[in-house]
């Protein structure tokens, strides 16, 4: 089964898979792409087709021999709420959902980490261990801002005992907090990889986006372990669960959390770095 690569934005997937995505990814939503890889590491991808339904193209035989890997790049939506539902209807588009009985579906995904990958760009917490252009790949995903009440008066959902991701099959209530797939980290501790990268960092999808450094800071002291802020991870990890998988969470760190001016943001780069990461992480299923 191919890969799975979710990307929040139109803007974000052209950044990653050049301007060529644009046309396909606005139109439907969805793309395949081929990556081809070298000896030496290096790697290019090439658009297969802009067709409305992926799944028409099969492997070819030679895929191994030949390290290519075809993947499934999806735009699931910017946000919490579109997130989740677009992640959902691609895993769907897969045929990775159980079914209503619990059982698997007829394609469950193989061991490895290819099931599932979300790209894009992320706000920091600490320059210092996350600067602008780094990247960042997640260890659990946490949610800031579902729950009761706001400022010093907020109480998280978790808090109140409220499950967001509900118990089933085995599958263990999931609170405020979800782990993410970490193998990738696992594998870049053997390798050499040309981009800084934070190989231990905990992300904070939120709802809003901190405002200001004050917001920042009031989200950081809530959330002392959280390294990057996002808008997706959490309602992404939670529809891989529910497709009895597990999320790669790949953020590329564009700006500082709580800085609104954009002249300051560094998009291109962080993207850059993350298209780098993501041919790696294909890499890893050939």
């Amino acid at each position: 089964m191919r890969p799975l690569i979710l990307v929040p934005t139109v803007f974000e997937a052209v950044h990653v898979f050049g301007e060529s995505a644009r046309e396909a990814l606005s139109s439907h939503g969805h793309v395949t792409a081929r990556y081809r890889f070298r000896d030496d590491g290096a790697f290019e991808v090439d658009l297969l087709a802009r067709s409305c339904d992926p799944s028409t193209f099969p492997y070819a035989e030679s895929l191994a021999s030949e390290r290519t890997v075809d993947v499934s790049i999806e735009v699931c939506g910017f946000g919490l709420a579109s997130s989740g539902v677009g992640a959902l209807h691609a895993l769907a588009r897969e045929d990775r959902l159980f079914r209503p009985n619990g059982s698997e579906a007829r394609n469950a995904p193989r061991e490895g980490h290819q099931a599932t990958i979300l790209i894009g760009i992320a706000g920091t917490y600490d320059l210092l261990r996350a600067p602008v252009g780094s990247v960042v790949i997640g260890t659990q995903a946490t949610c800031d801002g579902i729950g009761a009440g706001t400022g010093d008066d907020f109480v998280a959902a978790g808090t109140m005992g409220w499950s967001q991701g509900h118990a089933r099959n085995g599958m263990r209530p999931v609170q405020d907090t979800i782990d993410l797939d970490t193998g990738l980290i696992e594998h870049l501790s053997h390798t050499r990889v040309p981009d800084q990268v934070s190989r231990a960092g905990q992300v904070l999808s939120v709802a809003a986006a901190s405002g200001s450094v004050v917001d920042a800071g009031n989200r950081r002291i809530r959330h002392p372990h959280a390294l990057i802020e996002d808008m997706e991870a959490f309602a992404v990890a939670l529809a891989a669960r529910m497709a009895g998988g597990s999320l790669t969470v790949i953020r590329g760190v564009s700006n500082p959390v709580g800085d609104r001016d954009h002249r300051n943001w560094q998009p291109a780069s962080a993207l850059g770095a993350v298209s780098r990461l993501l041919g790696v992480a294909v890499g890893l299923t050939v």
